[in-house]
């Protein structure tokens, strides 16, 4: 028996009260321990069964209590100060930097997961966590973003273990009851609707908002009876979930459906910030919303947009770039052309794979190719990014592939334990909240007390350890787990690639390692694995049949369903957070950064971050950044290496005591690690990045080919297509250069070229002279460029072109010559990846 009809009774605030209710819709809450304080005061037994979710506990609170807390002074005091905070955090100037008289209009933040808090399940892991902690840090800083998802009915799984170890999933359905969103309506006061059209029909979407501080997430959500159908329905039932259709559909919706959101609600971004390719159909909407508000052709609007998107790249693997079938894809994306007036062939070329015959279209390559300001999310990223996608700019060297780097970072607020944020606040000052880039200021925590420092930190293990026992399912029970013992934490999302098993590689030396009853040494591992990953699924079996298989129980344990609250018990207790991803596969990772905040010690593999984090003192690094013919060598080699930087550094250093029973040595590092990482490896840091290197950029841009009824853009588009047209026949045809093979510091190189330009003028094109030092191998290195300028065409229209080179150095170098178009809107030379050098035979 089914109801008619569902209604949600919850109790009556009484007046006092009834700022309550304001904070509970807002996740500002959730990075204020205050505010946290406040809901779990009123009741704190329910506030742990609630799991933290202010809402449902308001829902859940008996009326009686809140009649008593309405006449409670000292909770009504506490309530007037948290709430006079909020409103002052609402309020706050902005904290971001912008060249004097400038002023930074709306950016459009789009994800497929956001990390907010575990009340909220719509993340699945790294992704989802730093777009969370991007939006709070949006909110701290004042910046003018607005995001977009989607409202996942059943959000990311639950995990559970059988008892042979096998992951299963449980999907418990979100209760929107309980969460703290709001339905978007119109002027009318109905629900406010966007709609795409889909082979089989229109798929009407609502639109929920959710405040994350200041910063709005506007939910999209499908599961409502407007939609007939029920596969329509289900498409935003589970985050990646489905079949290869559902993820299109999802995509369709977040990306066209949350533009289309946008321009419902009145916001109209001048920056779109795409992140991963679940997102690029945002630029496709865009592209056909430009066509209608300046009457401007595809090409022209695709120019605009590519001016103003940013494409962010989170995966260093090509397998891990999701691809879709030409031919599906065209199923769904024919009702859209019919629609916009935009040739479906059209669109399908946005994400055209390099070097392929046109039977798959990749959402990568679409965002590469639809945003001019393209990041990764490391150094070593950006590496590996320019090397991965090399083939889309084959005409270049690999390091002008105009994909830069902005690394990751973490919200402190979130992820600092209270006690650890405490003594901060007593030795750092309370601005380290305010100001978390500034070295000066986390260079005093050089000035805690050993004593103090480690005080707080035994505090965290033993919470750990604590709340494990209570309220974790682990394998096997925790009640074994040693507080003095030297705790190593492993916990992420479950990936061959980030090898879980590598610790386990040598069983007989990890168990002597482990049950030292001088030194003994515990490991806390937790982990999901996508659901569809059998091989990592089977890690996960066979990591807890080793536990048990081998006599590890007291020593390991996997805690099941890894989530943001065991996520932050783990990065504030361990003493030791361990990572071993097979380089270059990890494009950034930040669980260590949010370690390193807390004082626990990374040790990792030098892959994503820690690459450019590790300076010898602030924690351990498992080899020197090499990498391996096969995934064996390199299993085996590493393994090696982890054993015995375990053994003869890591151990000996915890165990090290003074004669207060504290490890000088190990207390030190905490404060290296703290002093070195704490600066540079947030997201105030990360966003001020994006704001100059990328948001303020793209939006002097947008406005310049905007500018006298977009003149710029349309002659960019007209300009690109005759370049297009004419490059076939451009060429080099002679390069003069001095004969003598010697040449003195100071002395000069004159060269003189003579080109075919096709058609095209002196002005639309560069051509360079590109010298650099050789190599053994004989390629070039530290290179630098110099414009030839124009000096006459000749009696055959050839073009000549001119200039010299003043050799400062000394040693061997080498050059060549290149012509490239050349544009003033052009961000990089690269852009249109059209290049020519010069051949053997054009120099006498």
């Amino acid at each position: 028996m089914h109801p008619l009809r569902i209604l949600v009774v919850t109790p009556t605030l009484p007046p006092p009260l009834a700022s309550l209710r304001e904070l509970a819709y807002n996740y500002w809450w959730s990075w204020d321990r205050d505010a946290q304080d406040l809901f779990a005061r009123i009741d704190p037994d329910l506030w742990e069964r609630v799991h933290h979710n202010p809402l449902l506990l308001l829902q859940r609170i008996p009326q009686a209590r809140l009649e008593e807390l309405a006449h409670d002074d000292d909770f009504l005091a506490f309530l007037h100060y948290v709430y006079q905070r909020f409103q002052a955090s609402q309020e706050a100037p902005s904290r971001y930097s912008l060249p004097s008289g400038s002023t930074l209009e709306t950016i459009a933040y789009f994800c497929a997961e956001y990390g907010i808090h575990e009340s909220f399940a719509n993340y699945s892991g790294g992704l989802g966590v730093l777009s969370g902690d991007y939006l709070k840090t949006a909110s701290d800083m004042g910046v003018p973003l607005v995001a977009v998802g989607l409202l996942y009915q059943q959000g990311y799984f639950q995990q559970r273990l059988s008892e042979t170890g096998w992951q299963y999933e449980l999907y418990p359905a979100n209760d929107i009851s309980a969460l703290p969103v709001t339905l978007m309506r119109d002027e009318t006061g109905r629900p406010l609707f966007v709609s795409i059209p889909l082979p089989k029909g229109e798929v009407r979407i609502r639109i929920w908002r959710m405040l994350i501080g200041r910063t709005p997430l506007y939910l999209l959500d499908t599961n409502h009876e407007d939609n007939p159908l029920v596969e329509y329905r289900d498409i935003t039932d589970r985050l990646y979930g489905g079949t290869i259709e559902t993820r299109i559909q999802q995509e369709l919706v977040l990306g066209i459906g949350g533009m289309r959101a946008l321009r419902a609600m009145g916001i109209r971004p001048t920056v779109c910030h795409l992140n991963e390719g679940h997102t690029v159909f945002a630029a496709m909407e865009w592209s056909r919303q430009t066509m209608e508000d300046y009457a401007v052709d595809f090409p022209t609007a695709v120019e605009i947009v590519r001016s103003s998107t940013v494409f962010v790249t989170h995966t260093p693997v090509p397998a891990g770039n999701e691809i879709f079938a030409t031919d599906l894809l065209r199923t769904y994306l024919e009702p859209y052309a019919a629609e916009s007036g935009i040739p479906v062939d059209s669109l399908l070329a946005l994400g055209q794979l390099p070097l392929a015959d046109g039977s798959n279209f990749g959402t990568s390559v679409c965002g590469l190719n639809m945003a001019w300001h393209r990041r990764a999310v490391s150094r070593l990223h950006g590496r590996t990014a320019r090397r991965m996608w090399h083939s889309l700019w084959n005409e270049f060297p690999e390091d002008e592939v105009p994909i830069g780097s902005i690394t990751n970072g973490v919200h402190p607020p979130t992820w600092v334990a209270p006690e650890m944020a405490h003594l901060f606040d007593r030795y750092i000052g309370k601005r380290w909240r305010t100001e978390s880039t500034s070295a000066a200021l986390w260079s005093r925590i050089a000035d805690v007390p050993d004593r103090e420092l480690w005080q707080v930190h035994q505090v965290l293990r033993m919470r750990l350890l604590t709340t494990l026992r209570d309220r974790f399912h682990t394998f096997p029970a925790p009640s074994r787990l040693n507080p003095e013992a030297l705790t190593i934490g492993f916990a992420r999302r479950i990936a061959l690639y980030k090898r879980p098993l590598l610790l386990f590689h040598n069983l007989e030396r990890l168990r002597r390692l482990l049950t030292n009853p001088e030194r003994p040494v515990q490991l806390i591992i937790a982990g999901k694995a996508h659901p569809q990953d059998i091989p990592a699924k089977e890690a996960i079996q066979r990591l807890v049949r080793t536990i048990l298989e081998a006599g590890l129980e007291g020593h390991v344990v996997f805690v099941e369903n890894y989530s943001l609250e065991l996520a932050r018990l783990l990065v504030q207790g361990c003493d030791l957070w361990l990572n071993t991803p097979r380089r270059p596969q990890e494009a950034s990772g930040t669980s260590g950064m949010k370690a390193a905040l807390n004082g626990v010690l990374h040790c990792s593999t030098l892959d994503g971050w820690w690459e450019e984090a590790y300076t010898g003192t602030n924690g351990f690094a498992i080899g020197t950044g090499e990498e391996y013919p096969t995934p064996e060598e390199g299993d085996a080699i590493e393994a090696e290496l982890l054993y015995t930087l375990l053994e003869q550094r890591v151990i000996p250093l915890f165990y090290e005591r003074n004669a207060d029973d504290i490890p000088e040595r190990w207390v030190q590092m905490m404060k290296n690690a703290i002093a070195t990482l704490a600066p540079f490896y947030n997201t105030y840091r990360m966003l001020q990045q994006y704001i100059s290197q990328c948001y303020f950029p793209a939006q002097r841009l947008r406005s310049r080919l905007l500018s006298n009824n977009a003149a710029l853009a349309q002659h960019l588009a007209s300009w690109h297509s005759r370049v297009n047209a004419a490059w076939s026949k451009v060429r080099i045809l002679y390069v003069s250069t001095p004969q003598d093979p010697e040449f003195h510091t100071g002395s000069s190189i004159a060269v003189q070229v003579k080109a075919s330009l096709g058609g095209l003028t002196p002005e639309e094109v560069r051509v360079e002279l590109y010298t650099g030092r050789v190599q053994p191998d004989g390629s070039l290195c530290d290179i630098r460029t110099l414009a030839l300028e124009f000096t006459h065409i000749d009696e055959h229209g050839h073009h000549w072109f001119a200039g010299s080179l003043v050799l400062d150095e000394s040693g061997q170098f080498g050059y060549t010559v290149r012509i490239l178009p050349h544009h003033p809107a052009l961000p990089t030379p690269a852009e249109l990846r059209l290049c020519h050098w010069a051949q053997p035979w054009t120099i006498p």
